[in-house]
């Protein structure tokens, strides 16, 4: 995660300030705060952890004076982090703990929620939710052939995922480990041959363990890629998470604004076995809030639709 050196100690200061002030009316717990990073392309502070006993308005009202208007709050309830937004029934429903006692950790996003809820990059694609036949993302463009499989022909991205995907891989490389694309942008047209592929193979229980239905698939969306490397014979295999470089992803990805969208022991949740060769773009702040959250993308993408009911 990547962190900024111009994050503001006033922000934790007036949450000291503001509850002193509060203290002589009635008193109550000093509340701590802990910065855990900035976002500079989205602007703003990303996330902000309690780890005192800190009452939620007490936290908010701060960071209001701070400039930021908070847009997400993940609170942990039963051990996992739920995503709220202050606007939204829920909030005002107190429908979590407060105060907020660690190891309950609240994070507040300050970021717009023209871009927290930036369709291209948060659109929800599972079992359960589909793309339409025909779309078909606006800026697609090819891939430098230096980061692909030789042999494969063009493989195309988002102008913003490309971007950050040739960071993200020219890194890899300075570190020693050379990663390659083997799949990126997918048609609806070309999922239907793909899909079918794996039925033939595996018959139909088995293939959608391993493979989107057209229209199910995330890369239709223009911002996944399908990586590899010389370790696992450049196919596309489990053991690619194991690898020093499928390491160093799993460590530096979300720096580069990529988040796993199958991981490990999750297929319960994804509907999918663990690819950790698949890679979804959704921008450095929410791979941010997913990286501290430990919540899957399949998890993170509903409740952030869902957090503004």
């Amino acid at each position: 995660m990547r962190r900024l050196g111009s994050v503001t100690l006033g922000l934790v200061l007036s949450l000291l300030v503001l509850t002193s002030a509060a203290a002589q009316v009635a008193p109550q717990p000093a509340p701590e705060a802990v910065f855990f990073g900035s976002v500079p392309t989205h602007g703003g502070v990303a996330l902000v952890a309690v780890t005192g006993e800190t009452p939620v308005t007490v936290l908010l009202d701060a960071l209001r004076d701070e400039g930021c208007e908070p847009e997400l709050l993940a609170v942990t309830i039963g051990g996992r982090f739920r995503l709220y937004s202050p606007d939204a029934p829920a909030f005002a429903n107190r429908e979590f703990p407060d105060p907020l006692v660690p190891p309950r950790a609240a994070i507040v996003s300050c970021s717009p929620a023209s871009q927290v809820r930036d369709a291209h990059l948060v659109q929800l694609v599972t079992k359960d939710h589909a793309l339409p036949a025909d779309f078909v993302p606006e800026d697609l463009v090819a891939l430098p052939e230096q980061w692909t499989l030789p042999g494969l022909g063009s493989e195309r991205l988002t102008a913003e995922a490309a971007a950050a995907l040739e960071e993200m891989l020219q890194a890899a490389s300075d570190a020693g480990h050379e990663i390659v694309v083997r799949s990126a942008y997918r048609s609806y047209e070309e999922q239907v041959y793909t899909y079918q592929y794996w039925v033939d193979i595996l018959g139909a229980t088995e293939a959608d363990r391993r493979s989107a239905r057209p229209g199910h698939s995330e890369h239709q969306l223009g911002t996944v890629v399908d990586l590899t490397n010389a370790e696992v014979g450049w196919d596309l295999l489990p053991e690619f998470g194991d690898t020093p470089g499928g390491q160093w992803l799993k460590e530096h990805a979300a720096e580069y604004g990529f988040v796993e969208s199958y991981p490990e022991g999750a297929e319960a949740i994804t509907g999918y076995l663990y690819e950790p060769w698949h890679l979804r773009y959704v921008g450095t702040y929410h791979a941010s809030l997913l990286e501290f959250t430990g919540l899957t993308l399949t998890e993170y993408l509903e409740q952030l639709q869902s957090s503004s009911n």
